[in-house]
């Protein structure tokens, strides 16, 4: 077997360009054709390793590697032909073209595997395709986020707008917070948003009510369908009604539970509702009253008349049969006056409205019972207050406070013969209403309150607290007959239970006139009254 030095040996060999008779043009052939191909080859690599080291996401990026070194030994060999024409270096140049042989096996071994995934890649047409459905869907996408942030945009403007109030509550651990509330809730509760959100319902409301709203919320979440229910407040100017709804909602992306909920103040619609019961009541009543009135008044009339006719008749030694007559003609005077105010419970409208101010009505009845009342150390008081222009009659006005004045004395005077040392105080203060566009007119006692027995029927004729024939139980509904006829209506509640100072309040809500210079003409005219 030679050795390297024997392969690598010349001395024996000539060089490629004997065999050309060493003629110009063909070895000038060869070496301008294999130099050009040389220098071809050699700047192929170049190229791929440019590729490869530019695109770093190429598939098969070793495939260039390797395709570059197999291009540099072929373009070596072509070299290697150049300088055999002029040095027998034959094992030089085998050698090389040995080199380029193994690189090249290896190239096509591990090419064939690649065939089925390169042909699997997808071409440039496709590739095209796929781009445009690919900006399509994106499109597409966009169009949706836009529809999807518009509709977001639009739920947060009927959230923050609308006229309910709107709260969004988190279900925690053994525990709620609100998440969110709309400006409707604020304005409700007079609160400001930050001082809500994080916060739980007892950082809200009392204690019943909270506990009320944590076991609907509980409900809620383990029923999971919508809940509502009405509940009731006790405010300065009445009850108060008030409508809940609770829907839960998904989920958010960090796994807590949410619920939707609204809070209505119905209180109006449960006035109206009642008021209309009311009114047919009273319509009933006062038709009734007025019939048996009308058909009672003739046969006491009569018998007044002959009362009177027979006194005249007897002389002076006869005083038992003149003071029995003396009792028939009073009690006859009385039952006249009876049956003339149940003909007042028809009669609420009034037909000669006026626009005056309120105030002057109730400090003439206040100033007139606080005379009459100094004697009983009855303290009658009228809290500071501004004008208050309303539409109806003055001296009506003014005889539904009187009731309500009288029915506060007796509440009084009834609870000093139980508590000699209970206060004797009667407050009456005009304020604006609850609601925009009214005023409340409030008269507040400290006889005790209202008994339960009686507290659902307090403003029915002919129910009172006072014993047989000490009351008729129509001062308070003609009251109410006059507030209603000027668009109001009369309310009352017991108030600071269990505290010395203990009573009822009356309160008359009345629609405010509208200003301008018909209503100051009325407003001087009612002063004057």
């Amino acid at each position: 077997m030679p050795s390297l030095a024997a392969l690598l040996d010349t001395e024996a060999l000539t060089p490629h360009g004997v065999c050309l008779l060493w003629r110009p043009e063909l070895l000038w052939l060869h070496v301008v054709s294999d130099a050009l191909t040389g220098l071809a080859y050699w700047s192929i690599p170049v190229v791929l390793i440019v590729i490869a080291m530019r695109r770093r996401d190429l598939v098969f990026p070793w495939a260039f590697e390797l395709f570059a070194v197999f291009i540099l030994a072929c373009g070596a060999t072509h070299f290697m032909s150049i300088w055999t024409l002029w040095n027998p270096d034959y094992g030089l140049q085998g050698a090389m073209k040995a080199v380029t042989a193994l690189v090249s096996v290896a190239t096509a071994i591990l090419l064939w595997p690649l065939l089925p995934r390169v042909l699997a890649l997808p071409s440039a047409a496709e590739l095209a395709a796929a781009n445009d459905q690919l900006t399509r869907e994106v499109a597409e996408r966009r169009e949706a986020e836009q529809r999807a942030r518009s509709s977001e945009a639009r739920l947060a403007g009927f959230f923050e707008h609308l006229g309910d109030a709107l709260f969004v509550v988190r279900a925690g651990p053994g525990e709620f917070t609100f998440e969110t509330v709309n400006p409707a809730f604020c304005r409700l509760f007079g609160v400001a948003r930050e001082s809500v959100e994080g916060a739980g319902p007892s950082a809200l409301l009392d204690s019943d009510a909270a506990a009320e709203l944590e076991r609907e919320l509980t409900a809620c979440l383990a029923a999971g369908t919508m809940r509502d229910w009405e509940s009731t407040s006790a405010e300065t100017d009445g009850t108060r009604h008030w409508h809940t709804v609770l829907v839960p909602l998904p989920a958010d992306p960090d796994g807590w539970v949410l619920l939707l909920g609204s809070l209505r103040d119905v209180t109006e619609l449960r006035r109206l509702q009642v008021d209309l019961v009311e009114t047919a009541r009273r319509a009933t009543i006062g038709a009734m009253c007025a019939g048996v009135a009308h058909e009672m008044s003739q046969p006491v009339n009569i018998i007044g008349l002959w009362a009177e006719r027979a006194r005249a008749t007897l002389d002076g030694a006869a005083a038992r049969p003149r003071r029995a007559l003396d009792v028939v003609m009073d009690q006859t005077r009385r039952l006249g006056a009876l049956l003339e105010r149940m003909r007042d419970l028809a009669r609420d409208v009034p037909t000669d409205a006026e626009t005056f101010d309120a105030a002057g009505a109730v400090s003439a009845a206040v100033e007139v019972t606080r005379r009459a009342w100094a004697l009983e150390r009855i303290e009658v008081t009228l809290e500071p207050h501004a004008e208050a222009l309303v539409r109806g009659r003055p001296a009506q006005l003014e005889q539904a406070v009187l009731h309500l004045l009288e029915n506060a004395r007796d509440a009084v005077l009834a609870r000093r013969q139980r508590e000699p040392e209970a206060p004797a105080r009667i407050a009456v203060s005009i304020t604006a209403g609850a609601t925009p566009g009214n005023v409340t007119i409030a008269v507040r006692d400290s006889g005790g309150g209202v008994p339960a027995a009686i507290a659902p029927r307090m403003l029915e004729p002919f129910v009172t607290t006072k014993d047989p024939g000490q009351g008729t139980g129509l001062g308070l509904p003609l009251a109410v007959g006059i507030v209603r006829g000027m668009g109001g209506r009369l309310g009352w509640a017991n108030w600071a239970e269990g505290r010395p100072e203990a009573g009822a309040v009356f309160r008359l809500v009345l629609p405010l006139a509208e200003s301008g210079p018909a209503a100051a003409q009325g407003s001087s005219r009612g002063a004057a009254a």
